[in-house]
């Protein structure tokens, strides 16, 4: 590893610490010396203590690993479908000019106004809050992964018929291929939609979750606890989106290796 390298290590860690430490003090200074209410924006040392005091009392736990498993299990099974949908769609013609334009109009409609019959469909728990995921990951995955296939090179497609290749195969050994770059760039789209629609889930009917938590808190003008829930889960979407960003690198690696 030669310096160049070891300095660009360097400073994707550097970056981004800098870039978080900035906002922090910008948030403390707005915060005590701007609007100096903590009822209205409390400071960040305001929000860890009553992050801290949260997790001691035993009460974080349950609303984290809620919305969690709501978050993760509903990507699972949506971004799953969608891309595999998306791969049949994207190689079946027919299934292409009949489907895909139906689902461009299904994913411009707002999740938010189907949320209430979702919740009468499956009712207020896990359920209902993975199936919000599950709708609005599907379309995001779809999308991507049907584009994905359409943007195989021609050339190598040319040169999977000419060595004598079945449709199938071509499809699975080079268009598939060629989509992994916009599959990993819709699934780093769905990991954050996947807790915003979670929460959505939490907002209008559950009974545990950092939404319901969320929601409880601003009943009672609880900024503190409030903003604690929102750094939490800007944390779970961040480390979901890098983690997929890693993956993305490591799986698409002929595009992203060092030359």
């Amino acid at each position: 590893m030669d310096n160049g390298e070891i300095i660009s290590g360097r400073l994707r860690v550097a970056l981004p610490t800098i870039g978080i430490l900035l906002l922090l003090a910008g948030w403390q200074s707005l915060a005590q010396f701007v609007v100096a209410d903590p009822s209205l924006l409390p400071t960040p040392v305001q929000v860890g203590r009553n992050l801290w005091a949260w997790i001691l009392s035993g009460g974080f736990m349950p609303h984290l690993l809620a919305t969690v498993y709501g978050a993760l299990g509903g990507l699972c099974i949506g971004a799953g479908l969608g891309f595999v949908s998306g791969v049949i769609v994207g190689e079946v013609r027919l299934l292409n000019r009949a489907l895909y334009p139906m689902v461009l109009a299904l994913q411009a409609m707002p999740i938010v106004a189907v949320a209430p019959m979702i919740i009468v469909w499956f009712g207020i728990g896990l359920a209902s809050k993975m199936a919000l995921v599950v709708v609005g990951t599907f379309f995001v995955m779809f999308i991507h992964t049907v584009a994905g296939m359409q943007a195989a090179p021609i050339e190598l497609l040319d040169m999977g018929q000419a060595f004598g290749g079945r449709r199938w195969r071509i499809a699975l050994a080079i268009k598939v291929r060629a989509s992994l770059d916009y599959v990993f760039s819709g699934l780093e789209v769905c990991a954050a939609l996947s807790f915003i629609l979670c929460v959505v889930g939490e907002f209008l009917a559950a009974r545990a979750g950092l939404g319901y938590y969320l929601r409880a808190a601003s009943y009672d003008i609880n900024a503190s606890s409030m903003f604690a829930a929102v750094v939490v889960l800007s944390v779970l979407a961040s480390l979901l989106a890098l983690a997929v960003r890693v993956a993305h690198h490591r799986v698409v690696f002929w595009k992203y290796r060092k030359h």
